[in-house]
C-alpha cells in the first residue's frame, strides 16, 4: 500500500502511543481538576504537553490553549476580538471562512475583506497593505494561512506579521498544514493567535492548540467549569493532550532532517514522473516557497476522480484536494481562487507525504499515476 494523503491525516507516531497508553489505565483516571494525587499527576501531564507544544512554536506555555483539533481553534480565536472587520483571503481552509461569515464581534457580524492572491497561492503583500490601511478604523485583525493545506505553498508569514505589528492589527495564522512541517516562531514573527491540529504532525486525532498572545485580550469560547484557564471549560482530554506534547517534542527534534527528507522524496517523484511522462503535467504553487511534504499536481485531460479510482485499484491512495471538503460537490477553492480554469481543477490531484514515507512508494506513486493517466487518455482518445 502507497498513501499520500497525510495532508489528511497521518498516523501517530509510535512514541506517541507508547505515551498516551498509560493515561487509559485505571491508575491514571484522575480529573485534572482534582486535588488527590491521580488528579495532580493528570494536571502535572498537562503542563508539560503545553511547554512542549510551546517550545515547538516559540510560545510560551501560559499562551497554549487545548481544543478538539484546528477546525475548533479556527472558530475561538475571533472571540477575542474588539472590532468587525476581518482581512483574509479566499483561498483560506472552510473552517476559517465559514465560522467569521457566522460571527459576530462587538456585537456587530464580522465582515470579511479580501487580499488578492498570487498564482503561486501566496497573498499580495501590497493589497493585504492597502486594505489594513482602508479598514484601520473598524480592523479587528488578519486571518491568513501559514501553509496552503492543497498547494504547500508558505506564506511570508513573517513579513505579514511585521505588518500587523506596523499598523498594531492583531494577526491569526492557521499552522494546522504548518506544523511539523516549517519552522514556527509566533513570537519572532509577531503572531498573535495560531491554530494547530495534532492529527497532521504525529498526534491523535481529536486534539488541537489555540495560541493566544499574552498581548491579546481573552474571552472565553467554551463556558463550563473554568478549565484551560477559563477559556475552554469541561474536562480535559489528558491522553490526547499527552500525545500531542510528545509529537510535539518528536517533531521539534527532527524538523530539519525532515524538510530535508520531504525535498528529496518530491525530487524523486518527479523525476519518476518526468521519464514516464514527460511534459503531460504541472505542478501548482510556489516553486522557491512552498512545503515540500505536498505537491498539487495537475494532468491536463486526465479526470482526478477517474484517476484516483484507478489508483485506488493498485493501492496507491492520493486525493484530489482538501480532505475536509471531499462531501461538498463543488469543485476546490483554492485551485479556482490562484486562476485555474475548471477543467484544470477537475484534473488536479494533490500528493502529500507522511514521516515515514520511502522513496520506493513515491516511484511507485509515479508509476501508478503515469500508468493510470495514460490508460485514460487512451479510453477517451
Amino acid at each position: 500500500m502507497v498513501y499520500l494523503d497525510h495532508a489528511a491525516s497521518t498516523a501517530p507516531f509510535p512514541e506517541v502511543l507508547d505515551a498516551m497508553l498509560p493515561w487509559f489505565q485505571p491508575c491514571h483516571i484522575g480529573n485534572p481538576s482534582s486535588i488527590h494525587s491521580q488528579g495532580v499527576s493528570a494536571r502535572h501531564a498537562i503542563e508539560k504537553a503545553r511547554e512542549q507544544v510551546a517550545q515547538m512554536i516559540g510560545a510560551d506555555p501560559s499562551e497554549i490553549f487545548f481544543t478538539s483539533g484546528g477546525t475548533e481553534a479556527n472558530n475561538a480565536w475571533f472571540r477575542c476580538l474588539t472590532k468587525h472587520i476581518v482581512l483574509t483571503d479566499e483561498i483560506e481552509h472552510h473552517s476559517i471562512s465559514e465560522p467569521l461569515k457566522n460571527a459576530c464581534v462587538c456585537p456587530l457580524p464580522v465582515v470579511m475583506k479580501y487580499a488578492r492572491v498570487w498564482s503561486d497561492g501566496s497573498v499580495d503583500m501590497d493589497d493585504l497593505e492597502r486594505l489594513i490601511i482602508e479598514n484601520k478604523k473598524a480592523l479587528g485583525a488578519v486571518s491568513v494561512m501559514w501553509v496552503n493545506n492543497e498547494l504547500g505553498t508558505v506564506n511570508p508569514i513573517k513579513e505579514i506579521g511585521t505588518l500587523c505589528k506596523k499598523y498594531d492589527v492583531p494577526f491569526h495564522t492557521d499552522a494546522v498544514a504548518a506544523a511539523g512541517h516549517v519552522p514556527i516562531d509566533v513570537h519572532a514573527y509577531n503572531v498573535d493567535f495560531l491554530s494547530l491540529s495534532g492529527h497532521k504532525f504525529g498526534a491523535p486525532q481529536g486534539i488541537g492548540v489555540l495560541y493566544i498572545s499574552n498581548l491579546i485580550r481573552k474571552e472565553p469560547w467554551v463556558y463550563g467549569g473554568g478549565q484551560e484557564r477559563g477559556l475552554r471549560g469541561g474536562t480535559e482530554n489528558v491522553p490526547g493532550i499527552v500525545g500531542i506534547g510528545k509529537a510535539a517534542e518528536i517533531v521539534t527534534k527532527r524538523l530539519p532532517r525532515q524538510m530535508a527528507q520531504w525535498a528529496h522524496l518530491r525530487d524523486v517523484f518527479l523525476n519518476e514522473l518526468s521519464v514516464e511522462m514527460d511534459g503531460e503535467f504541472h505542478i501548482n504553487g510556489d516553486t522557491d516557497r512552498r512545503s515540500s511534504a505536498i505537491i498539487s499536481l495537475t494532468l491536463p485531460g486526465v479526470n482526478s476522480e477517474s484517476l484516483l479510482l484507478l489508483l485506488d485499484q493498485q493501492d496507491i491512495y492520493l486525493s484530489a484536494g482538501s480532505a475536509c471538503s471531499a462531501s461538498d460537490a463543488t469543485t476546490s477553492h483554492v485551485l479556482r481562487g490562484i486562476g485555474l480554469s475548471e477543467e484544470s481543477v477537475a484534473c488536479t490531484v494533490r500528493i502529500s507525504m507522511g514521516f515515514d514515507t520511502t522513496d520506493d512508494e513515491m516511484r511507485q506513486a509515479a508509476q501508478g499515476v503515469a500508468s493510470a493517466a495514460h490508460r485514460l487518455k487512451a479510453m477517451y482518445s
